[in-house]
């Protein structure tokens, strides 16, 4: 396949959401952190608010896009996580 207008076009929009997919993910660690107020808190306020899979599964780029906002989500309950275990445990605890 040639390198058309329209390829080039797909690809960047490919880039594009792919980068806003990465804000997205911050933005909910950040929001979910404030709502929360503890790291436990945090989690639970993203699982709450993640959304369900679909009930039947045909791989429709509408099913693909929900996966992608599902992935968000434990993307940035991973990441919360993650930041949560790796803080320093304080001495008088």
């Amino acid at each position: 396949m040639e390198d058309s207008k329209d390829l080039k076009d797909f690809q960047n929009w490919i880039k594009k959401t792919q980068d806003d997919a990465n804000d997205w993910v911050n933005y909910l660690v950040y929001e979910s952190k404030k709502v929360g107020k503890t790291y436990a808190g945090a989690i639970r306020c993203l699982q709450r608010n993640k959304p369900e899979f679909p009930r039947s599964y045909k791989a429709t780029p509408t099913e693909n896009v929900s996966n992608v906002v599902q992935s968000i989500y434990e993307e940035a309950i991973f990441k919360v996580r993650d930041e949560a275990l790796s803080k320093e445990i304080d001495d008088n605890d």
